[in-house]
Formats: structure tokens, C-alpha cells, sequence
């Protein structure tokens, strides 16, 4: 009999825990064995942690460590800069500083669309320092914010390390690009400015020394 009663009482709580599980609403789980081990709690970025030594729950990567890519021609976006922003820094990025892309026919066509967007203003369509923003310029008779033209013989001959390197820290009356463009298109608009240092024939009719006779 009490063999019986047990079975029973056994039944009856199996069942209770079977009509228990089940709910109407499909989306949900039912009752769930421990279920802090489910949900357990999340710390938003930048709140307290407990957890860390620090309190911080947002980590600071391992000193020392860079991004990955499995775009290698992407990885230059995360490599440190090694050249300074000094007089020594920039001989040395002359020097020394490489392009990494090759100038292949999708390089140079976003280094020029990159160039159409954030150096043509000053630099011009084809790089003979006569844009908009300068033709403004030269109507005020401002002429001491005219850049040269690439193919100038200031700036025709200047290596593609320090295209580069005024681009990372800004040069004159430039400021740095650094912030608006990543690394690799950066590269992509020196190959491009290489391309326009090669035009022939003579400088833009809106140089310094024209602007001054008209």
C-alpha cells in the first residue's frame, strides 16, 4: 500500500511539473532549472565592474598589441606610425617611408576619388593649387595660402614618404588628414598625387606670380 501511495505521489508530481512546463505563449521557456546560469548579469560598457581590479568593465587591450586583418593590405590601418613630428621624423620618412599598395588600376582610381573629395578644394582638379577655395583666396589677393603645384619644381620631385608624412601631420597651412582618412587610404591618394606631380606642360595660369599681374 505504501509502495502504491508512492508511485502515485510520484505520478502525480511528474505530472504537475509536465502541465507546469507548458504555458501558452510558445516563446517561452517554462520554468528553468537554476536560471541565473542562463541569464547571468551584464555590466554596460563604461560602468563599474566588480569583477576587475581596475572597477572597469571596458579593458584596455595588452600593452603592446595591434589589430588583426586578414586583409594584409588592411593591417597597415593598425600599425604604429614609427616616424615623429619632428624635423629628424620627416627626413626619416623621406628617407626611408614606402608605399606598400601597388599602383594598380583600383588604387589609383580610389586614390583619386579620395582626392576629389578632401584635396581638391585646395589642390585642385589636377593639382596645380588652383581650387575653389584658393580662387577665393586669390580674388582677396590672399595669395600666402596658395599651395604649390605637383608638378612644380617645388613638389615634383618630393618622395612618396613625405606626401605621406604631411598627410599623417599636416604641413603649412594643411592640417592633418590622419583623423579623416585610414592609412591605407592615404597611400591611396599619395599614388594618385604621384600621378599629377607627372603632368606636363606649364604651371596653372592661377600660380602666385600670374594671380599678382592680373
Amino acid at each position: 500500500m505504501k509502495k502504491i501511495n508512492r508511485n502515485v505521489i510520484l505520478g502525480i508530481a511528474a505530472a504537475s511539473m509536465l502541465f507546469a512546463s507548458c504555458f501558452k505563449d510558445k516563446n517561452s521557456p517554462g520554468y528553468e532549472y537554476m536560471p541565473d546560469m542562463y541569464y547571468s548579469p551584464a555590466y554596460k560598457p563604461g560602468e563599474k565592474n566588480p569583477v576587475f581590479a581596475d572597477g572597469k568593465t571596458n579593458q584596455d587591450p595588452v600593452s603592446g598589441t595591434i589589430a588583426h586583418s586578414f586583409d594584409r593590405s588592411k593591417m597597415i590601418n593598425f600599425m604604429p606610425y614609427p616616424y615623429s613630428n619632428t624635423p629628424s621624423g620627416r627626413d626619416s620618412a623621406i628617407a626611408f617611408l614606402k608605399n606598400p599598395l601597388e599602383a594598380s588600376e583600383a588604387n589609383l582610381a580610389e586614390g583619386k576619388r579620395l582626392y576629389e573629395v578632401f584635396c581638391i578644394a585646395c589642390h585642385g582638379k589636377e593639382g596645380q593649387g588652383d581650387g575653389s577655395v584658393v580662387k577665393v583666396l586669390l580674388a582677396k589677393e590672399n595669395y600666402g595660402l596658395q599651395p604649390p603645384a605637383y608638378n612644380s619644381d617645388q613638389l615634383k620631385n618630393i618622395s612618396e614618404g613625405q606626401i605621406f608624412h604631411a598627410m599623417q601631420y599636416g604641413k603649412g597651412n594643411m592640417g592633418s588628414y590622419a583623423s579623416q582618412l585610414s592609412a591605407h587610404e592615404r597611400w591611396q591618394v599619395v599614388l594618385y598625387v604621384q600621378q599629377l606631380q607627372k603632368i606636363g606642360g606649364a604651371i596653372a595660369s592661377t600660380d602666385i606670380t600670374a594671380a599678382k599681374g592680373k
